[in-house]
């Protein structure tokens, strides 16, 4: 007698300690919910040389998927019921079973993410004179960041001598940033996107260099 052995469901029904999840597709805004997944290991590692203070926090997840929109891929990220999003950094599909295996990163951990910025991209319209920027529209609404200092140019040929200060803002997900595009503190402070640097690697966050500008009242 042959027996007929189906596995496909069997993870949900006999795993402990599950949780909910939502998948974020990278780039994209599209969600979409994960009833049931469970975290099979979890290690703190450090990532640079820096006495412990930058850590990298890697999960193990592991759960089914049948949506018709296709496997999680690579750079898609994983948000927990605590808001914490892991990057996905490899993909195992057991198709007996059903399920999917998932190794991610906290990269908001990795670079201490502890500050917050709304990304604005400018409104431009010709009104007579040419074209010119008649307002903002906020595109990702307290993004977290980490927004440090870069370097000061100063021109030494106005009188009094002029110092522009430049920025280094570290973005906690990956999506196209496009000329005339800002970023804004929740103390009003404006940073005028100048470039941007390693959008394209999963395994770590885009890099935006910008100017500081007057701030927004």
């Amino acid at each position: 007698m042959t027996l007929q052995l189906n596995t496909l469901g069997d993870f949900a029904a006999v795993v402990d300690g599950a949780e909910e999840i939502t998948l974020k597709r990278r780039d994209r805004a599209t969600t979409i919910a994960v009833p049931i997944a469970w975290r099979s290991s979890s290690r703190t590692l450090e990532a640079e040389p820096t006495d412990g203070h930058v850590a990298r926090a890697d999960i193990v997840w592991h759960f089914p998927w049948g949506h018709e929109s296709g496997p999680p891929r690579l750079g898609d990220m994983l948000i927990d019921a605590t808001d914490e999003c892991f990057t996905i950094l490899s993909v195992d599909r057991y198709v007996i079973t059903g399920r999917v295996r998932c190794e991610a990163r906290n990269l908001r951990i990795v670079y201490q993410l502890n500050d917050r910025v709304d990304v604005q991209v400018a409104t431009i319209e010709d009104l007579g004179d040419g074209p010119e920027i008649v307002g903002w529209t906020t595109i990702r609404a307290a993004l977290p960041a980490r927004v440090q200092p870069d370097r000061i140019e100063v021109d030494n040929t106005t009188t009094p001598a002029t110092a522009v200060t430049y920025y280094r803002i570290i973005l906690g997900e990956q999506f196209a940033l496009e000329a005339n595009t800002r970023f804004v503190s929740p103390q009003g402070d404006v940073y005028q996107l100048v470039e941007c640097t390693q959008a394209e690697r999963i395994d770590a966050l885009p890099v935006a260099r910008a100017v500081s500008v007057p701030g927004v009242s």
